[in-house]
């Protein structure tokens, strides 16, 4: 999935909206043909493709040999209606719209070159994110007969290319193309408003007509209409702006808006239609606590604590206010919610966005019951259901592209952020809109007559359509509704498909993630956590081996030792892990979905092999993908050069947040219902109504004192209700030495990898003293980064940052140090986030330093984890 660039004008609550008009055109064919390679007579009308594959438009794709530098074409037939001919002679053209291409494009019309968008190589440039639009002569158009349209591709990637977003069409040229619109809708008092719709005539053109304007409220009713009439005659003319009257609702406050502007010289128009929300303090109450209907039927070993009995007070507790201050305090709400108030949305896999943020919100409400969050999640949400469909539909795709592309994926996340709000606030109308779109999906797609194929109706082989199964379990928990849980083994089913990924049969013959689907990263782990829910539902068996052996594969051969995975969002082969700025590596929205397949394995087991990949995720590259300065979001971040964090959304800017909004579920909670620290940060858990083992039941509240992750002494107070007996279990991380505590004078000795359990009588005010050591590990370059190394402390990777080693060239050198770092001389800046920077000592007595390579980069400095430097003479504990 590319960077999907959304930009927004506002000025307090005025929306100002872009308008690409369209005239009466003709949809081109979206069957067409396609074949990889480049040959310049394919440009040719009279070239024979009946070789060629066939491809449907609207859909990405990915080289059959996983190669980047990919050059193919696409030919596509099309009939140009003789009645196109007339206007297009009377105004010198025909309009050729090809949507978005991945990633250049020479398009040719019967053989001419019509038009190019980016640079071929070598002078590469890339257009990714451009609509195309192309003029055809007139009298290279076949009128009444079949045209060729060739279009030659060239993308850099191997994954996610091609003509992946619409529209196409072909129309005469006509007044929207010397015409431009643009339209704000404003706010006045009493939940006014009135729209403005401004014309701006690019030439001479001479323009004359009338718009049409209207208000309906929810019903479809008719609340207000107004004619006005527009003319642009001459060069004096070249704008004009039409003021509608002000509207005030009398009860209501959600309107579709529209217009329709009229040629009095031809049969062009234009008709456009968006929702607005007139009240922007919306505010829904709390209602009790939601409880799922349907619960899991295979065990659960580790219950993490309510969200709302979490107070953090450290690093991580920084990270995850800087998260809510910085990033979704400062969101772009109409970015968020106007790809479903004016439809279609801005980019095929736009309207993920809403739901993400929808999820994160309630996940960060729950921990800081933040009003500021509250007021603007309330009204985010509000918009998002009063756009649904009255048949359930909750997308972002006009009729005639429903169920394409990343259709069924934007339903999931919708379903994922409703059913969260749903569950922290116990808002029904959000299990409603929940309840419309999982019967719409039960109704669209399956094994009967009539139904669609949810292969088709998605990318990568399907699995984007696919991972619809996560959510649907989620539906049939809190619905208890079996139909939903049906939907759920048809999608197992269709898995196997002849067209399909093949997730759990190829899993189980190769035991490689890379051979499963197209190896798309992302989406394929999105399919593992719904096959793992699944198995938590149902406890059927079968469903978890599949799990648990694409898991060990990441774990051993396609994991960084940051805790992501995939290049150019794809697998790679066994051990190959690139991680420079040009390899794509470590895409956001993977390492987040990465962190909850190993959440429910971990919950489903309570082993800390589970709980040392969440660590290494949060405390590298999750962190490490948000600025905690700015809130901004690296796409890829890069192990080898600096993040390239931008603020506008894209489906990872959207991601990393809901990552960081998780880490709650990791710090206390209950394994077989023994309450367990798992995190030393400083911070106040507590457990109410907990029940021992003999049937009391107490209040407790764990205090935790310490500097972590800077160091290994911690300091913890007990309080409880009343006097008891009872286990307390500390996690011992697999990364410490000589870890002990002591309990009034009593020392108990932890192993790395285990629980330390502590069974005594507890009373308030008890203190547990912890001390263990955090030696710096060193760890080879494998097969990416031969005679390299990166150094570990603790739970965190270590980097160079440049902008803390001035004049320091990295030329191969042997490095002498203590097996414990020592703290830099240099001071971090004022505004830097994060207390850790070390130095070591060159064998030319040069000095570098290092910081975690979560923080690094955040004043923009260039940044190394693989240093070339040579470690014969490093001695290690």
């Amino acid at each position: 999935m590319k960077n999907s660039v959304i930009k927004i004008f506002s000025i307090l609550i005025l929306f100002f909206i872009k308008l690409t008009s369209f005239c009466q055109p003709i949809s081109i064919p979206k069957a067409c043909k396609l074949m990889q390679g480049d040959n310049l007579e394919w440009a040719s009308p009279i070239f024979n493709d009946a070789d060629w594959s066939i491809k449907q438009l609207g859909q990405s794709w990915a080289a059959a040999d996983n190669k980047p530098n990919v050059y193919a074409w696409y030919r596509i037939k099309v009939v140009v209606p003789l009645s196109f001919k007339e206007s297009a002679e009377k105004n010198n053209g025909v309009k050729l719209s090809l949507g978005k291409i991945d990633d250049i494009d020479q398009t040719f019309f019967n053989g001419r070159l019509v038009g190019e968008t980016g640079s071929f190589p070598p002078n590469y440039i890339g257009k990714w994110d451009v609509e195309r639009h192309y003029i055809i002569n007139p009298k290279d158009v076949n009128w009444g007969n079949e045209n060729v349209i060739a279009v030659r591709i060239f993308s850099p990637d191997f994954g996610g290319i091609g003509m992946y977003a619409g529209p196409y069409t072909i129309e005469p040229i006509g007044w929207p193309d010397f015409v431009t619109l643009s339209e704000s809708i404003v706010a006045t008092s009493n939940n006014g408003f009135f729209t403005k719709i401004k014309f701006d005539k690019k030439t001479n053109f001479v323009f004359e007509g009338a718009v049409k304007y209207w208000i309906k409220n929810k019903t479809n009713t008719i609340l207000f209409s107004e004619t006005k009439e527009i003319k642009l005659l001459n060069n004096l003319e070249g704008s004009k702006e039409i003021s509608f009257t002000n509207f005030e609702p009398t009860s209501e406050d959600f309107f579709t808006i529209g217009y329709e502007i009229l040629d009095n010289n031809s049969n062009i128009t234009i008709k456009k239609e968006q929702y607005y929300l007139a009240n922007n303090n919306i505010e829904i109450p709390v209602a009790s606590d939601v409880q799922a209907l349907v619960k899991d039927k295979a065990p659960n070993a580790y219950i993490p604590s309510f969200f709302s009995n979490q107070q953090f007070n450290g690093y991580l507790g920084k990270r995850m206010l800087q998260n809510l201050q910085q990033r979704l305090l400062q969101v772009d709400e109409y970015g968020l919610c106007g790809t479903y108030l004016s439809k279609p949305g801005i980019h095929p896999w736009a309207g993920e966005h809403i739901g993400k943020y929808l999820e994160t919100a309630c996940n960060v409400w729950k921990n800081t019951h933040n009003p500021q969050l509250k007021m603007q999640m309330d009204r985010i949400m509000y918009k998002l259901i009063n756009s649904q469909s009255s048949d359930g539909y909750l997308g972002t795709y006009t009729p005639d592209d429903y169920w394409t592309s990343w259709d069924v994926w934007s339903h999931k996340y919708n379903l994922h952020g409703l059913l969260a709000y749903y569950k922290t606030f116990g808002y029904k109308p959000a299990l409603e809109a929940c309840k419309k779109m999982g019967y719409l999906m039960c109704k669209t797609f399956g094994n009967k007559e009539n139904q669609k194929n949810i292969i088709t109706a998605g990318e990568h082989k399907g699995m984007a359509a696919t991972s619809i199964l996560d959510a649907m379990i989620e539906l049939y928990k809190y619905t208890n509704d079996k139909k939903y849980l049906n939907f759920c083994y048809y999608i197992l089913d269709a898995w196997e498909q002849n067209n399909g990924p093949k997730i759990i049969s190829n899993i189980l013959s190769t035991g490689n993630v890379a051979k499963v689907g197209n190896g798309k990263a992302y989406e394929m782990i999105s399919n593992f956590v719904g096959l793992i829910k699944l198995y938590r539902i149902t406890g059927d068996m079968k469903l978890l081996k599949p799990v648990l052996l694409a898991w060990q594969n990441i774990v051993d051969k396609k994991l960084y030792i940051t805790g992501t995975t995939s290049s150019w969002e794809y697998f790679q082969e066994d051990e190959v892990l690139p991680a420079a700025e040009k390899d794509h590596m470590g895409e956001g929205c993977v390492t987040t979905t990465w962190l909850q397949l190993n959440q429910n394995l971990y919950e489903i087991f309570g082993d800390v092999k589970y709980y040392n990949q969440i660590e290494k995720s949060i405390y590298n590259h999750l962190l490490a993908a948000e600025n905690p300065e700015t809130g901004c979001v690296s796409y890829y971040t890069p192990l080898m050069s600096k993040k390239p964090y931008t603020c506008y959304i894209t489906c990872c800017q959207s991601s990393v947040p809901r990552g960081i909004s998780l880490i709650p579920n990791f710090a206390f909670g209950k394994i077989n219902n023994i309450p367990t620290l798992l995190n030393y940060e400083p911070a106040t858990f507590a457990e109410e109504n907990y029940i021992t083992t003999i049937n009391k039941t107490l209040n407790l509240n764990i205090n935790v004192q310490s500097s972590f992750p800077e160091s290994g002494n911690i300091n913890i107070t007990v309080n409880t209700s009343l006097s008891a007996k009872f286990p307390l279990a500390f996690f011992v991380p697999s990364w410490c030495k000589n870890y002990r505590a002591i309990v009034n004078g009593n020392i108990y000795k932890g192993k790395p990898n285990e629980y330390l359990q502590i069974n005594r009588i507890w009373k308030m005010g008890d203190k547990v003293v912890i001390n263990f050591d955090m030696p710096v590990v060193v760890i080879e370059g494998g097969k990416s980064y031969p005679n390299q190394i990166a150094f570990k402390r603790g739970p965190q990777v270590l980097a160079f940052d440049d902008s803390f080693n001035k004049n320091i060239g990295l030329d191969s050198a042997q490095i002498l140090f203590n097996t414990n770092l020592i703290k830099s001389k240099i001071a971090l800046p004022k505004q830097w986030v994060g207390k850790q920077i070390f130095e070591a000592t060159l064998t030319n007595n040069k000095i570098i330093n290092l910081v975690p390579f979560a923080d690094a980069s955040q004043t923009g400095g260039e940044v190394k984890v693989w240093l070339p430097i040579s470690i014969n003479k490093i001695k290690t504990k």
